[in-house]
């Protein structure tokens, strides 16, 4: 005679298995409410992958005892605000540097200022090589600081006293030529 013994499953775990049961049902419902809200496909996909670790995580800790949708619901507008939020911080960063430097990336060594100041690109032409290139790839290409350093063979703090001692050069090669960039004023530079 065997005996079946039914494992009991505590409260945590169940709770888990219905919040993953319905964020997989719901999932085309989600992705569609987000893509509604955002426009783009691929960014209403980045937002449901957040979306389903947020509600993945908090499931695991504290969980809803009741109304899973509703909960679920709450998540996914505090997602969406988020991504917002995201989106105009960056879109912000893009229009100030856009407005700032107005240069266009048209080669690796070779920059086209596309603004009035054109002392930027003098500046950096008159600059030590190893200057010129640390200033290009951090600033004007923005490439991560991690990656510059090791392709550099430098530590983040070295990298970080190179990249500052090109922007002193570099702002002392702008005072020594051009009154305006002097002042600090780039974009009212007229120079030829």
């Amino acid at each position: 005679m065997h005996i079946l013994i039914q494992p009991q499953l505590d409260a945590p775990l169940t709770r888990g298995l219905a919040v993953n049961q319905r964020l997989l049902a719901g999932q085309q419902k989600f992705l569609g409410y987000l893509r509604r809200r955002l426009g783009s496909l691929d960014e209403a996909e980045d937002a449901l992958q957040n979306f389903s670790f947020k509600v993945i995580r908090a499931a695991q800790s504290s969980g809803p005892e009741e109304k899973i949708n509703a909960w679920m619901g709450q998540i996914l507008r505090h997602t969406l605000i988020d991504h917002y939020r995201r989106r105009a911080v960056r879109q912000r960063a893009e229009n100030a540097y856009a407005y700032e430097l107005s240069i266009t990336v048209t080669a690796p060594d070779d920059i086209e200022i596309t603004g009035q100041c054109r002392c930027l690109h003098k500046a950096l032409l008159r600059l030590r090589p190893d200057h010129a290139a640390i200033l290009r790839r951090a600033d004007l290409e923005e490439e991560p600081r991690a990656t510059i350093a090791t392709n550099l063979g430098l530590t983040p703090n070295a990298f970080n006293v190179r990249l500052h001692r090109a922007r002193q050069a570099l702002r002392q090669e702008l005072e020594a030529t051009c009154p305006a960039c002097r002042d600090g004023s780039f974009l009212d530079c007229a120079c030829s």
